[in-house]
């Protein structure tokens, strides 16, 4: 199954559009647009992101070009928590199972779909995190608690990053695709 999503940046500027096919392996592929704002800067930028993960939702591959001059990024995952950054080894995302993509909601649906939920239940992860348009990565923790257990008619989920102190409540859609990311994404399309 092939699904195309719609998103806008709430409160700035940007867009995007996202292409998922929910068969294993998984395949995402988003196109963004849009101004990052930043301790009183405002950068333009433009990408083109991929994911693919298996079909347990493991992330297994993340290719991140910024269409112009600037240097991409492309990350593999052995699926045991071992990765590599352009080609090297990365000890330092060392653990990591999942990737948070700074500029897009769709990564939030990797762990939602990737972990077993029932109501209630906390889940503690390491997540690689991609800042764009920075273009950089690192380690960081989150924490996904289920409010809503996925089912038919969506589901509702609260998201913290335990770096930053900052939480959203994200209610999803039966695929586990953002629907509304408070403050920061609505979607337009679906």
């Amino acid at each position: 199954m092939e699904r195309e999503v719609v998103w806008e940046t709430r409160g700035g500027i940007g867009t995007e559009h996202l292409t998922v096919e929910f068969e294993d392996p998984v395949r995402a592929d988003g196109v963004l647009a849009g101004v990052a704002e930043g301790e009183g800067t405002k950068e333009p930028f433009r990408i083109r992101y991929r994911v693919r993960c298996d079909a347990s939702w493991t992330v297994r591959r993340v290719e991140i070009d910024p269409l112009g001059e600037e240097t991409g990024i492309e990350l593999e995952h052995d699926g045991e928590g071992n990765w590599t950054k352009n080609g090297d080894a990365a000890p330092e995302l060392g653990g990591c199972r999942d990737v948070d993509i700074a500029v897009t909601p769709f990564t939030n649906a990797i762990p939602i779909r990737r972990l077993d939920w029932n109501s209630g239940e906390s889940a503690t992860i390491s997540v690689v995190y991609v800042d764009v348009p920075a273009m950089t990565t690192e380690a960081v923790e989150q924490r996904y608690t289920c409010l809503e257990p996925l089912d038919s008619s969506g589901g509702v989920f609260r998201y913290e990053s335990l770096d930053s102190e900052f939480t959203a409540e994200l209610p999803v859609d039966s695929d586990g695709l953002v629907l509304d990311y408070p403050g920061l994404f609505r979607r337009v399309y679906p």
